[in-house]
């Protein structure tokens, strides 16, 4: 099959309206730059202590198993620095983490027998407090992939904003629907001043408005966010992106 170019890609994942069809622009997406398997996998922060994960991969299934059954998200090198960086990063700048850390090693020991030798990984972080990554995987050893990486990086980390808004378009109205949620102007102040630990009584004096009118805009924040108080309707709003820090 003749190798579509990086335009060609992202319209793809533009007119994506299934799993399938990102699962396929991905595979095309490896086609061009030479890797043999892709991973995306997203955090959404539906709650705080329970998030909704999503993954489309092509990782072996067998791998996959494993790497849930042990739990390696919470040690995999790669997760940890795009869950705090917004810069990629090569597999081959692992390796003193893997040198140092037996768990590591023993992680990337394993994954290598999966034929996950060499690649990369790509952060998103979404102004809705989402966070995302995409991992490109070779079966090559690392001197043998530096160039293709080099060349491919920029695009790639283009084309993985592009492919996790696809993703929410096509995950909307399965497992977003808090995303929809709409809070008044009124609202976000109100679960910011609370936020910010002020009592009803001092957002209003801040505001200009009665005790009451608080009361009323946070009964009804909460409500929108399915929350029973205000302290819990604050932490969602956070998670949600619904409320900031405020710039100026």
């Amino acid at each position: 099959m003749a190798k579509i170019n990086c335009h060609e890609l992202i319209d793809l994942l533009s007119k994506a309206d299934t799993v399938e069809a990102i699962h396929s622009a991905c595979s095309s997406l490896c086609d061009q730059f030479g890797f043999d398997r892709f991973q995306y996998g997203a955090r959404i922060p539906t709650s705080f202590v329970k998030p909704y994960f999503i993954f489309i991969s092509s990782y072996q299934k067998e791998w996959r198993a494993r790497y849930l059954a042990e739990r390696y998200m919470s040690i995999d090198p790669a997760v940890s620095h795009c869950a705090t960086h917004l810069t990629p990063i090569s597999w081959e700048q692992m390796a003193p983490q893997e040198k140092d850390n037996p768990l590591i090693r023993r992680f990337m020991g394993e994954a290598r027998e999966f034929g996950l030798n060499s690649g990369v990984s790509f952060p998103v972080h979404s102004p809705q407090g989402e966070s995302a990554m995409l991992s490109l995987a070779s079966n090559q050893a690392d001197n043998r992939t530096k160039s293709q990486i080099q060349t491919a990086m920029p695009f790639i980390h283009l084309f993985t904003a592009h492919l996790h808004e696809s993703v929410r378009k096509v995950f909307e109205q399965q497992v977003l629907p808090l995303k929809r949620v709409s809070l008044t102007e009124r609202e976000q102040q109100c679960l910011l001043w609370t936020a910010e630990g002020k009592t009803t009584w001092e957002t209003s004096q801040i505001l200009r408005v009665s005790e009451r009118t608080i009361v009323f805009h946070l009964q009804n924040a909460s409500q929108k966010l399915n929350v029973v108080n205000r302290q819990q309707a604050v932490a969602r709003a956070v998670s949600l992106g619904l409320i900031t820090p405020q710039l100026g």
